[in-house]
């Protein structure tokens, strides 16, 4: 069975110094090909179902109350057999309640795990980000991420993946975030040169946003 590639649509997610934590729940898109999910447990369904009630209704909320409420969800999410649902909620929970630590815990975990997803480097760099940590640490991370993910996308398995292109993109903004300033002219080449005028516009609006004229 061929390996599929984990793919990171950015948008925003690479934008420094970003605290909100109810908008760095929206700010990364991650794309990954998987085979169906497994149903759920009646009891993780529920869970499930309750955190994207708390969702819906607090975050549009202070960012205080927005914290408190997701915080009360924690008990029962760590309680969920489903191991893939239960750190996707963690997650989002820790970043909603401006738990960064905890986050950036889960995230060295999953990437002991699964050392090969760049999705998880990503992950990891925009957490640093958000907390502000020593600059070299951050360039560093991005540095790793773009290795991690130049190797998915030297697969040949993976070139017809539909979301290729998005996954090169965000191999050159990871390379310069990763402290490589020469990618700023290849994002512009690359811009350039995608047919595609919705993913052209997409290339833009990112790269107006992370990197600026």
């Amino acid at each position: 069975m061929r390996k599929t590639l984990t793919l990171i649509i950015l948008g925003s997610a690479f934008l420094a110094g970003c605290g909100n934590a109810s908008e760095s729940m929206k700010q990364t898109e991650v794309k990954t090909k998987t085979q169906a999910p497994k149903k759920l447990s009646a009891k993780d369904q529920q869970i499930l179902d309750k955190h994207n009630e708390y969702v819906q209704k607090y975050s549009l909320e202070s960012p205080e109350v927005l914290k408190k409420r997701m915080k009360e969800l924690l008990p029962e999410i760590n309680a969920m057999e489903d191991q893939g649902k239960r750190e996707m909620l963690q997650m989002n929970v820790y970043l909603a309640a401006q738990m960064y630590d905890e986050a950036l815990a889960l995230t060295d975990k999953q990437i002991a795990r699964k050392p090969e997803n760049p999705a998880l480097y990503i992950a990891k760099c925009h957490i640093l980000n958000i907390q502000q940590k020593d600059k070299h640490l951050i360039t560093q991370c991005f540095d790793d991420a773009a290795f991690i993910l130049k190797a998915q996308l030297d697969k040949p398995e993976n070139k017809a993946d539909p979301d290729y292109k998005q996954g090169e993109f965000t191999y050159l903004l990871a390379k310069y975030k990763g402290g490589h300033p020469e990618y700023k002219e290849k994002m512009q080449k690359y811009i350039d040169g995608t047919q595609d005028e919705k993913l052209k516009t997409s290339f833009k609006t990112i790269y107006e946003v992370e990197v600026g004229n």
